[in-house]
């Protein structure tokens, strides 16, 4: 296999490259900011790309010739596109659709990964099959993206996921955000009634890599095994990774005022994903102490 993993100075994008062996056939792009050849562990540069540039596009694909692509990139900060829908449009599905026709014209396997936030939050955790309803703008630019995959003869992968963590210095994701804030003494408002379950990304990458390996296609839920709060979360993440809780306060999403709605009993069932692969996630507790360690050591990780 040959990747080409797309937006690999995010999150699940750095973690799917470290993932891959042997590591030189993937290259990953970066769009905004190039990630640190340490993550990489690939020789050569990393191609900058803007999705939304269909020539940049095809410019890439021609020169790297994937077997295999992960789409990563993503326009992710909720609230922000709330606020600007258009260009939350045109990355998250003018973007996709670009590199869609790509892989279509090099015959490239693609795997997308999307969101719990395509569903509205009130009866979950959803299955593979339950029907999508969107709250937020963010949720139904990814809906879209998934359709306009499934719509394809592509035969796409498409991974759904949530709150996803990891040690990631610099990262926003939510453990390295508490973990700033408690350092610092300072308190974090944390919703108590965001129910979800949190997946450590080295786990996502992992088992992203499996299910290409085996050649699935069709939509297949990854997430944790622990269905809890993010407050409850919070807590667990301070009392193991050595902080002090009483600096986390427990608040309602409608008190947190945030612009784009949220939906509050959401999660995600994995039962498809044991049947066909068997249990394949780290916990909450076994996640955190691992993090504990590299927050002590940053080199151990």
């Amino acid at each position: 296999m040959k990747f080409l993993v797309v937006g690999a100075s995010g999150q699940i994008g750095r973690f799917f490259m470290k993932a891959v062996r042997p590591p030189d056939e993937a290259t990953g792009t970066f769009c905004h900011a190039p990630p640190g050849a340490r993550v990489y562990g690939a020789r050569k540069a990393p191609p900058k790309l803007d999705i939304t540039d269909a020539a940049q596009v095809r410019a890439v694909f021609e020169r790297e010739r994937p077997s295999h692509v992960a789409l990563c990139a993503a326009l992710t900060h909720v609230d922000f596109c709330q606020e600007h829908p258009e260009q939350a449009a045109k990355v998250n599905v003018e973007g996709v659709r670009n590199v869609l026709e790509a892989c279509a014209a090099h015959a490239s396997k693609l795997a997308f990964f999307s969101t719990e936030y395509v569903f509205d939050g009130i009866n979950g955790p959803y299955g593979e099959n339950d029907e999508p309803r969107p709250l937020s703008v963010y949720g139904q630019t990814k809906l879209d993206a998934e359709r306009l995959l499934l719509g394809s003869a592509l035969a796409p992968l498409i991974i759904r996921t949530t709150v996803v963590y990891s040690f990631l210095p610099g990262s926003k994701n939510f453990i390295m955000q508490l973990a700033d804030h408690l350092r610092r003494g300072r308190c974090m408002n944390v919703a108590s009634d965001q129910y979800s379950h949190p997946t450590y990304a080295p786990n996502l990458a992992a088992v992203a890599l499996s299910l290409i390996g085996a050649g699935k296609t069709g939509i297949y839920h990854v997430v944790g095994p622990d269905y809890m709060n993010r407050c409850d979360f919070a807590l667990k993440a301070a009392e193991i990774l050595g902080f002090d809780r009483s600096f986390i306060r427990p608040i309602s999403t409608a008190e947190l005022g945030q612009k784009a709605p949220r939906p509050l009993r959401a999660g995600l069932k994995t039962d498809k994903l044991a049947r066909e692969l068997g249990p394949a996630l780290t916990g909450v507790e076994a996640a955190l102490r691992e993090i504990r360690l590299q927050l002590k050591d940053p080199n151990a990780a």
